[in-house]
């Protein structure tokens, strides 16, 4: 007849493993939890009217990342960066990501949209000047996102950046102190360029596919340890 006979370091082994795959979807499932309340507050602040940059930023206790505002300021011609983007008008992008002087020598990073790669190479300056001087923006706040282990390098001679690397692109422009935000801009552009974009959250939403993983994980672990321990025997 079959007997289950576990053994020390298998059951030892076994329950530590469980633990981890347990925690590991336990985990997930707040993660899921917590971006489903990320992405209702982004629609509840894009429903909501624009509020001002300065107040948002200097406001103790408020939510600024995916904020929704409106500021007044000054863009240069001269200083931006053109940053890649695979999907865009028929195929690869760059959104132009310009500083923003809204005064006293305070910079914010400014998405102003999209341009082709035939567009970038007919620039005179990395914004056209049409879309330069002062400006009213409204948009989203966005924060930096640091590069990940295989982005690859900005091209600093080429104008090409691949990560929205907030810190990165203030020293490659020589700014000063600046917000670690990048504020995407809905508002048309005079000239037509750059394409404005309409924010849409790209936060990815597979937690609960994670989860379903991790728990299945433990599952097979736990038959196997079963099956493992099984023994048959003549009575």
């Amino acid at each position: 007849m079959s007997r289950f006979r576990p053994t020390l370091w298998a059951t030892v082994f076994t329950l530590a493993a469980l633990a981890i795959l347990i925690a590991l979807g336990v985990w997930q499932l707040e993660r899921r939890e917590w971006k489903h309340a990320l992405l209702a507050r982004i629609e509840q602040s894009r429903a909501e009217p624009a509020q001002d940059l300065v107040g948002i930023l200097t406001a103790s206790g408020m939510e600024t990342d995916y904020a929704h505002v409106e500021v007044d300021g000054t863009i240069k011609p001269e200083k931006a960066i053109h940053l890649f983007s695979p999907e865009g008008q028929g195929g690869a992008d760059y959104r132009v990501i310009a500083p923003l002087d809204y005064g006293s020598g305070r910079y914010i990073l400014v998405d102003l949209g999209t341009i082709t790669e035939a567009e970038k190479a007919a620039l005179k300056t990395p914004v056209p000047e049409a879309a330069t001087g002062l400006v009213h923006i409204e948009g989203i706040l966005r924060p930096s996102e640091p590069p990940g282990w295989f982005t690859a390098a900005p091209d600093l001679d080429g104008n090409r950046w691949y990560s929205r690397d907030v810190p990165a692109i203030a020293a490659a422009l020589g700014l000063g102190p600046v917000h670690l935000y990048v504020l995407q801009s809905e508002s048309p552009n005079q000239g037509g360029l750059p394409r404005p974009v309409v924010f849409h959250p790209d936060l990815p939403d597979n937690h609960l596919a994670y989860a379903i993983t991790w728990f299945s994980f433990a599952l097979i672990l736990l038959v196997v340890y079963v099956l493992f321990h099984l023994k048959r025997r003549q009575d």
